[in-house]
């Protein structure tokens, strides 16, 4: 009877519980000083810590309350027993003793965080910890970080490291926790309106509650405060099945919407308000203290470049320098009058100068077109900076004699060292904005082709990879990817060979003026966006034809750089730029890719999804997204797997188109790594001898085609395998370098050796090959990309490889060997490669493999997953590629945050 006013109850009884669970502060720690540990970052260390050793680790403690601060030791596989070792933490101003631990050498083991626990936080201080050894002959080491720059600084035995301690800084923050007590205010809610529904319910409708017609049992509307409640659930159903598809596609747009919004918030805001940094005059490392002597310093600098908006003077402090006092600058414009036009006035404190960095001068207003102008910058130092060891880094004069210093009035043999900041990289707003407007165009395209029309997968995976291509073109700039720049200047060998230019030689090529004088770094930059922005839509302006250098001349063919090198040819007709000539090469290359796989996927009786995934992935996008002829190589594997397949599986018999087209793609797959791929040729033995019409006719056929690629091995790769196998220990190196490497003869004698380094190389490298393959690291193995996105898609791989429960077995347990035994031989041919050329005498296991050289064999191996007793009820064929869409999505999420890390 009184339902209703329980339920209110409750219901604020939830409120208050939400309210008040947010309104109460949590402790949480955070750690700093961690950043980029890892088995890379563990490869450097202190030298031994023993009584005579003292470490000492300088640090500026957060606003917030600092609980621990620890150090990584390690014992590097030796037996410590005796010893202590003493860490003190002192307030660096008042020198007070703020924590201090002893540790036992003996309870090391392997390695361990040792550090200390502060009873009365910090909270911003200047701490100095020392850490020192207490009655040890044989001590441990602690660990510096190679990987990442952290805060503070490290001294050992009085001399400044080069590498920071590797620390664990833990703070205890107040925060305000919403998302649990929301969650379980809403569990909650639901649990207390399942119950206070059915409450009190009798067993049978009354008052006009009845929701389905007994003849029809169409829904009708309900009466009653239960009947409005059920009436809104059953416009909601009818609304959502009659509009779920255009909600399917807004949601997807808000997905992408979402990601591209919290990558702006974190990373494009951050990187559009820095500066673009040339250093304008070099040190030797020479520094000008600053005394009495010296406490007025002026500067004069010739500006070689257009636009400037600020300019950074380099500066060093000692050990001893307390940071007190400020630096009064000033930047004027003296090029028309005595006087100047003053663009920048500052105090800058002290406390937040910073070893060996420039103290940067921002002007009030960006310069430009201000090529020749002369500019004063003013240094004044305050009495507290005097002797205080603080130093200006200088230059000898005779680099830069025609911009003088003047040091309290007299000119200096000096020039202080200094950077120009050139512009604000305010053009990132409009390059991801329009890179966000295409991604809106390319998800609501993809959702209208495979949700709304419904067209045939092929045609789904033909736009959603071509528009995937563009960003990736985009977001990893050319050279960015591994050995581009060798792959260009091939292509643009076999450019000029198509357009009639003669070859310059070895290590030469002849190449457009214009096109010699853009250089994109192989690593992410903010530069190399800076370039596409400013030359995307431009015209090549000095066409004129220059011998430049380029890598060395080899005997790839042009048909594996085919697609690259005619959308290369196509932009020199066009008299395009070097910007839009490089992107419509790569492009290209792309475009080669997607129509081979196209029509291996159309061939395809089966396991279009699998195919559709593999050619999503991110590594292999990366690959086919640029002038490395993966494209070509991986596509045509993709289509002679599934041209195999579709012949093996099929109904269609055997026609001489196929064998011609067998054979020619067979060919074309030796030229890629050295023919490791020529074991797939092998696959031709699955079709089976009715699709030939015959045994005889099907024994000379597959004869035919297995020895194709062969003898073009032989022909191709002649001079190759007479190295491999007449190498000796004292000939075999390790590409060109002079390192000692393996031989076949090495092998030969010792058996178990081989057998060792596999059984080593399954054990250390087999995470790095799955997550290689799919693309954790991206470039040139710098750029990280979540581990939840390579499990994504070998979840999804794995999941599209298996059958429907009304869809034919196809495959045979006989023909899973087969084509598993195939695989094999082309990963022992690929592991074998790197291991007689590229692994150094003494490593344990193979080095160079990537799990990219392996995505040519996928299309086969996946089919080993089929199986009767893992199936799907229904056809899950849109969800998987949808899902592989977002997960694509992310992936240039943390693309665009890897390459905008500054």
């Amino acid at each position: 009877m009184n339902k209703k006013k329980w339920a209110i109850g409750y219901a604020v009884l939830c409120i208050l519980y939400f309210v008040v669970s947010v309104a109460v502060p949590h402790d949480r720690l955070e750690s700093r000083g961690l950043e980029g540990i890892g088995k890379p970052t563990l490869k450097l260390k202190t030298e031994e810590i023993t009584d005579g050793t003292e470490l000492r680790f300088e640090y500026l403690s957060e606003e917030q309350a600092l609980s621990q601060l620890s150090f990584y030791f390690t014992a590097d596989e030796e037996i410590l027993s005796q010893g202590e070792i003493l860490i003190e933490a002192y307030d660096t101003q008042t020198e007070e003793l703020l924590g201090s631990e002893t540790y036992d050498v003996a309870d090391l083991g392997a390695e361990a965080f040792w550090g200390v626990t502060f009873t009365e936080e910090p909270v911003n201080r200047e701490i100095t910890v020392v850490i020192t050894g207490k009655d040890v002959e044989k001590g441990p080491y602690v660990w510096l970080n190679t990987e990442a720059q952290t805060s503070g600084s490290s001294y050992e035995n009085g001399e400044k490291l080069e590498q920071n301690l590797i620390y664990n800084a833990v703070y205890r923050m107040q925060v305000h926790y919403i998302r649990q007590p929301l969650l379980t205010t809403a569990m909650l809610a639901v649990l207390g309106g399942m119950f206070f529904l059915l409450a009190g319910r009798k067993a049978e409708n009354t008052g006009g509650t009845e929701i389905r017609d007994r003849e029809t049992g169409d829904f009708v509307r309900a009466k009653g405060a239960a009947g409005r409640f059920r009436n809104l659930g059953i416009w909601l159903q009818s609304f959502y099945k009659k509009y779920r598809k255009l909600l399917g596609l807004g949601l997807l747009m808000l997905i992408v919407a979402l990601i591209f919004y919290y990558v702006y918030d974190v990373q494009i805001r951050e990187a559009m308000n820095s500066t673009h940094r040339e250093v304008v005059m070099r040190d030797n490392g020479e520094l000008l203290p600053v005394t009495a002597d010296s406490r007025e310093m002026v500067q004069y600098y010739t500006t070689e470049e257009d636009e400037l908006v600020g300019l950074g003077i380099r500066m060093d402090l000692s050990e001893d320098f307390a940071g007190q006092g400020t630096v009064h600058a000033e930047v004027r414009d003296v090029t028309d009058a005595e006087e100047g036009v003053l663009l920048c006035a500052a105090d800058v404190d002290a406390s937040t100068l910073l070893d060996g960095q420039y103290m940067g001068l921002i002007f009030d207003s960006s310069q430009s077109g201000i090529k020749g102008h002369t500019y004063e910058i003013r240094l004044e130092f305050s009495d507290e900076l005097l002797d205080s060891g603080l130093s200006v880094i200088v230059t000898p004069a005779g680099y830069y004699g025609e911009n003088p210093l003047y040091v309290n009035g007299e000119e200096s043999e000096n020039r202080l060292s200094m950077n120009a900041h050139t512009y604000f990289n305010l053009f990132l707003k409009r390059y991801f904005f329009a890179m966000f407007l295409f991604a809106e165009f390319m998800a609501a395209g993809f959702y209208y082709l495979a949700f709304l029309r419904r067209c045939r997968i092929e045609k789904v995976f033909v736009f959603t990879i071509l528009c995937l291509g563009v960003i990736y073109n985009f977001v990893l700039t050319p050279y960015m990817t591994p050995d581009e720049s060798y792959h260009i200047d091939m292509s643009y060998r076999h450019s000029n060979t198509l357009l009639g230019i003669e070859s310059a030689g070895e290590n030469k090529c002849y190449k457009r003026q214009d096109d010699t004088e853009l250089e994109f770094t192989s690593s992410p930059s903010l530069e190399n966006y800076k370039i596409i922005y400013d030359g995307l839509f431009s015209m090549a302006e000095n066409d004129t034809l220059v011998e430049a250098e380029a890598t060395s001349t080899t005997e790839a063919p042009m048909i594996i750089y085919l697609p690259a090198v005619l959308g290369m040819t196509l932009a020199r007709l066009l008299h395009l730029g070097t910007v839009p000539m490089l992107l419509l090469g790569r492009w290209f290359s792309l475009l080669g890719f997607t129509i081979l796989t196209y029509f291996g996927m159309k061939k395809l009786p089966f396991g279009k999804t699998a195919l559709f995934l593999l050619a999503v992935l991110p590594m292999n996008l990366q690959q086919c997204t640029s002038f490395s002829y993966d494209a070509v190589i991986t596509g045509v594997s993709f289509l002679y797997i599934c041209w195999c397949v579709s012949l093996a599986f099929g109904e269609k018999q055997v026609k001489a188109t196929d064998m011609l087209g067998l054979g020619i793609l067979g060919i074309i797959l030796v030229y890629g790594k050295s023919g490791v791929y020529l074991p797939l040729a092998l696959l031709i033995f699955l079709i089976p001898a009715a699709r030939f019409g015959g045994k005889r006719v099907r024994n000379l056929c597959v004869l035919g085609l297995f020895l194709l690629p062969v003898l073009c091995f032989l022909n191709q790769n002649t001079a190759t395998v007479s190295y491999i196998a007449t190498t000796t220990e004292a000939t075999a190196t390790v590409g060109s370098s002079t390192t000692a490497g393996y031989t076949i003869g090495y092998f030969l004698s010792q058996p178990l050796e081989l057998v060792r380094m596999l059984a080593n190389t399954l054990s250390d490298k087999i995470a790095f090959y799955l997550e290689s393959l799919v693309g954790q690291k991206m470039g040139w193995v710098e750029i990280d990309i979540s581990e939840v996105i390579s499990m994504l898609f070998w979840l999804l791989l794995i999941l599209a490889s298996l059958k429907t429960k009304e869809e034919p077995m196809y495959i045979r347990t006989g023909q899973k060997w087969w084509i598993v035994f195939v695989c094999a031989v082309c990963a022992g041919l690929i592991l074998a490669g790197m291991l007689l050329t590229w692994t150094p005498r003494g490593y344990v296991s193979i080095e160079g493999v990537q799990g990219r050289y392996f995505i040519p064999l996928m299309p086969a191996l996946l089919l080993v997953l089929r199986n009767p007793r893992l199936t799907w009820d229904r056809c899950a064929q849109r969800g998987l590629i949808y899902a592989g869409f977002i997960g694509q999505i992310l992936t240039v999420m943390y693309l665009i945050k890897g390459v905008l890390v500054l």
